[in-house]
């Protein structure tokens, strides 16, 4: 039997690319091992959003060679839209793949209680210090269809607690023509017989609006979290880390 093994570092959004990217193999008659177990096939979903990430991903990769040595390495995720060509020169791996060679869909999350729904990617703050926009490149919205047909999917499959996430939540509708936000999301979402729960990953500041404030206090499953990133309270600091 094909085996394969999966290694992901990073954000919630490597996680949910992890998923599309397993449903894939799973669908080609590939099983999953889990540790300790040396497969055919390794997949490692990699991040470079800093020099320990990246570090922590070539581990991985000399890792999974050291597992078996005869297996087959496919590298794909952030250091790979950063730095392909030094991957390029490490000995052992068959394959770098961009992460936008795989669809963008799922149907399950395996291992997990709650499911992570990834309704947008990429940024178009530049921040001064971050490599988010070179690797995840500008700010792309699902569209509201597609969202809440996976969600359905994943509620069918008995998940009662959804995650949105994106590499910059807050920022969802605003490639769109038409005016649309993250709000009108979770007021789709909040239709969805057997869904209990809505929570938000990350959100910028400046991207919690007053409706947001206000769908949080009146929703019956919306869950009162926020995990809002705040690097400094000096605006000199801001102003060169071109944060807004």
């Amino acid at each position: 039997m094909k085996t394969v093994k999966f290694y992901t570092l990073g954000c919630k959004v490597n996680q949910y690319d992890t998923q599309s990217i397993r449903e894939r193999f799973i669908q080609r008659g590939f099983k999953e091992l889990s540790d300790g177990k040396p497969a055919n096939v390794y997949v490692i979903n990699t991040c470079t959003v800093t020099h320990k990430a990246d570090s922590e991903s070539v581990g991985f990769i000399r890792k999974a060679k050291r597992e078996n040595p005869k297996s087959k390495l496919i590298i794909t995720g952030c250091l790979v839209e950063k730095d392909s060509v030094s991957l390029s020169k490490i000995k052992g791996i068959d394959a770098i793949i961009s992460k936008r060679f795989f669809p963008e869909s799922i149907s399950d999350f395996r291992g997990r209680t709650r499911a992570f729904l990834k309704i947008q990617d990429g940024c178009n703050n530049f921040c001064s210090y971050c490599k988010v926009t070179l690797v995840r490149g500008r700010s792309r919205s699902r569209s509201l269809e597609d969202i809440i047909k996976e969600a359905n999917c994943l509620v069918k499959k008995g998940f009662k607690e959804l995650v949105l996430t994106g590499i910059n939540l807050g920022s969802y509708g605003k490639d769109f023509a038409q005016k649309i936000t993250i709000v009108d999301v979770i007021e789709a979402l909040e239709q969805i017989k057997g869904l209990l729960r809505i929570r938000l990953s990350s959100i910028e500041a400046a991207d919690v609006s007053d409706e947001l404030i206000n769908k949080i206090s009146e929703s019956k499953k919306l869950c009162r979290h926020l995990h809002i990133p705040i690097q400094s309270g000096d605006n000199k600091i801001l102003k060169k880390m071109n944060r807004r």
